[in-house]
């Protein structure tokens, strides 16, 4: 490749001469990059690298199938890597997210030349070619959540962000249109000076000559979150959850595919092929006549060609008049990749719980057992004591026997204040239920709840702690501590030195108590009761529900964006994680056998706890 072809192609951003001799780029690679880091920091802000680094050690991931989100030529990106086939359908390579790729989930690709462009969900933009992978990341979190790529004939590729429409080219980084600024991109399409724009709740734009033209509900468009927008001459298709809208010339002409959640739109000639959420594909003429084809019911993730059709597990082609499968997905060990809860029973056994997918049993032998019904699908937490396992989930209080097999179900008819149930703790003949209408308490003498009319911080309890007998409640509205059923004291930010009054999460560690809250990171309540905080944590720390661990040798929080954080309790420093994960967006943690299972929205990873500390 040409130094020229490389600029047109944009993938330069701001990254200074790329020539195709190795000689040449190593001659000249110091001072390309010290420019190029300068220059995109005065444009954007972003930070420009390649990946060459070995995976980490250490980490061992517990694969769930891959999830397909787009293709192009011989890749396709799946959420959780990204793999190129081979023309009989087999898997020439793969790349993983956490390990060769950036810690987070694929959103989408496109091929230019010998450049494969793919977005991610937090990292920026990755350019493969010749073997090696060049990670773009903008320093703005918004900027670092792209969802849509569309390379344009000057030269360079426009990332449609959550923080708007961003260009990189030779000269770097810089916001397409500043009226478009913190606006939440999800589909671009057209070229540079005729530009469509689909956005997450602010309808369709359409950018052209300097004028920047919004169409809402009441300009025809079925609704407000544009799903995909496909242009083919002047005709534009936006598709929505509840239908697509066709424009002409940048006017609204009529609604098609009528009721259909359309995912993905190709116009081809005067056709409109629709992949919708749950009926195959939908095909419908973009003339005043012709009724639409509704062909499948299964979900299309992507109109890859009106022949050939991305679905959530395989590449499949329908040139024959039927389905053939181009390429499968690769076979997981576990059953889903939305990892909500975790649990080490005492057989040795790993409990996985997911946000809708019910809960996975993984044995020491490897075997997996699947458990899913109408009221195990959406699980909040998993607790083990030494003959059961309570499974809290949006749906009632499960109890599971020794056996892996489903015992009883608590509900508000049995009890509980709410179905909802968000953490348990199961201590000896006594069993607490988070819910978010308060606290429910079972022992000997039956259930009583406590709510904010009996003291509680807040009736929505995230999370529990036991320190010795006193009941720590993490709350809306900050911490409440019980003590012998009676509610004795409430910690928030009004009267304390907590720093955030939503508790996500807790863990004892000795005599002391951390707190993961939402937007005050980590502290620590010591056994003076005096709260500690910690200076080396990031600021505006979310911790997510239920992800905080302590073991005897650290401390560790699931964050919503910063990964996975270790705190080693004899060093006392914290330590942030994120290669070897497969997601940033840590979920659910547990220990066993001196690894750490750490959950995300995108995979499971087993980590050998002593590769955490300092």
């Amino acid at each position: 490749m040409t130094r020229r072809n490389w600029i047109l192609l944009g993938a330069a951003a701001g990254a200074g001469t790329v020539y195709t001799g190795a000689a040449l780029w190593r001659a000249k690679e110091s001072e390309d990059r010290a420019a190029s880091i300068q220059a995109m920091s005065q444009i954007v802000g972003a930070t420009d690298r390649w990946r060459d680094a070995p995976p980490p050690t250490g980490f061992e991931p517990m694969p769930a199938p891959a999830d397909f989100r787009a293709a192009a030529g011989r890749y396709i990106a799946a959420a959780n890597g990204l793999l190129a086939w081979n023309p009989d359908g087999t898997i020439a390579q793969q790349w993983r997210c956490g390990w060769e790729l950036p810690p987070a989930p694929l959103t989408g690709i496109v091929e230019v030349g010998e450049a494969l462009w793919i977005a991610t969900e937090g990292e920026g933009v990755l350019v493969l070619e010749g073997g090696r992978i060049r990670h773009i990341r903008p320093v703005d979190a918004n900027y670092a959540r792209v969802r849509a790529l569309l390379p344009v004939a000057s030269g360079g590729m426009l990332w449609g962000t959550d923080g708007g429409v961003i260009r990189s080219d030779a000269k770097g980084l810089s916001l397409s249109h500043p009226a478009l600024r913190r606006v939440a991109v999800t589909a671009l399409a057209g070229k540079e000076e005729d530009l469509y724009i689909g956005t997450r709740n602010a309808g369709l734009w359409r950018l052209h000559a300097g004028q920047l033209d919004q169409f809402s509900e009441a300009d025809g468009l079925p609704d407000p979150h544009v799903q995909t927008v496909a242009v083919y001459g002047d005709h534009a298709v936006a598709g929505t959850p509840i239908g697509a809208a066709l424009f002409r010339a940048g006017k609204f002409d009529r609604k098609l595919a009528d009721g259909f959640f359309v995912r993905s739109a190709l116009v081809d000639g005067e056709t409109l092929y629709a992949g919708t959420l749950e009926d195959g594909l939908v095909t419908t003429p973009l003339g005043a006549r012709g009724r639409a084809v509704v062909s499948g019911k299964q979900e299309i993730r992507q109109v890859v060609s009106p022949t050939r059709l991305l679905t959530r597990r395989a590449l499949i082609s329908t040139e024959s008049g039927r389905e053939e499968t181009l390429v499968a997905a690769p076979a997981g060990l576990l059953t889903d990749g939305n990892v909500s809860a975790l649990a080490m029973d005492g057989a040795g056994r790993l409990w996985v719980g997911y946000f809708d997918r019910g809960l996975d049993i993984v044995g020491a032998d490897g075997k997996v057992t699947h458990l899913e019904n109408d009221r195990l699908f959406c699980v909040n937490r998993i607790v083990h004591s030494a003959d059961r396992t309570a499974v809290a989930t949006a749906n009632g209080l499960l109890y599971f026997d020794a056996a892996g097999r489903q015992r009883q179900v608590l509900t508000k008819e049995d009890g509980l204040i709410a179905n909802h149930v968000t953490d348990v703790v199961l201590a000896d003949a006594t069993v607490l239920a988070a819910t978010p209408s308060g606290l429910t308490i079972f022992d000997k003498s039956g259930a009583r709840s406590l709510n904010a009319f009996h003291g509680l911080g807040n009736n929505h309890v995230y999370s529990l702690a036991l320190r010795g007998q006193e009941i720590f409640c993490g709350t809306l509205g900050g911490i409440t501590r019980i003590q012998q059923g009676v509610v004795r004291v409430s910690h928030s930010t009004a009267n304390s030195g907590l720093k955030a009054n939503w508790v996500t999460a807790m863990a004892v560690a000795g005599n002391d108590v951390y707190a993961g809250t939402y937007g005050g990171g980590v502290q620590r309540l010591d056994a003076n009761n005096a709260w500690q905080s910690f200076k080396d944590l990031p600021a505006d720390l979310v911790v997510n529900p239920g992800a905080l661990l302590a073991t005897a040798a650290g401390v560790y929080a699931g964050t919503l964006a910063h990964g996975l954080l270790c705190y080693d309790l004899a060093r006392l420093r914290w330590r942030r994680v994120t290669d070897g994960l497969p997601s940033s967006n840590v979920t659910a943690l547990a220990w066993a056998n001196g690894s750490l299972y750490a959950g995300t929205d995108n995979g499971l990873v087993k980590i050998a706890e002593g590769v955490l500390q300092v």
